[in-house]
């Protein structure tokens, strides 16, 4: 692969990679926490069709094991 590096090239090479990461993360933090901007989430199936969702698991019976409607013990 490549030469084996120095420890001061290895510590080089670990600033480099760690500070746009830890800039990155302080500045999501620093608009969470001062400036109160919101937590991001992604958006859920349940979300969006929660109440239908609920309602089509009830009336149907879905998720009891016997999806097919066959009898089990065929």
């Amino acid at each position: 692969m490549s030469s084996k590096l120095t420890p001061q090239a290895r510590r080089w090479r670990t600033i480099i990679f760690t500070l746009p990461i830890i800039g990155a993360t302080s500045f999501v933090l620093y608009k969470r926490l001062i400036l109160g901007e919101p937590r991001r989430t992604l958006p859920t199936d349940l979300e969006r069709h929660g109440n239908e969702k609920v309602a089509t698991i009830l009336t149907t019976g879905e998720g009891k094991g016997n999806q097919g409607g066959k009898p089990t013990g065929m």
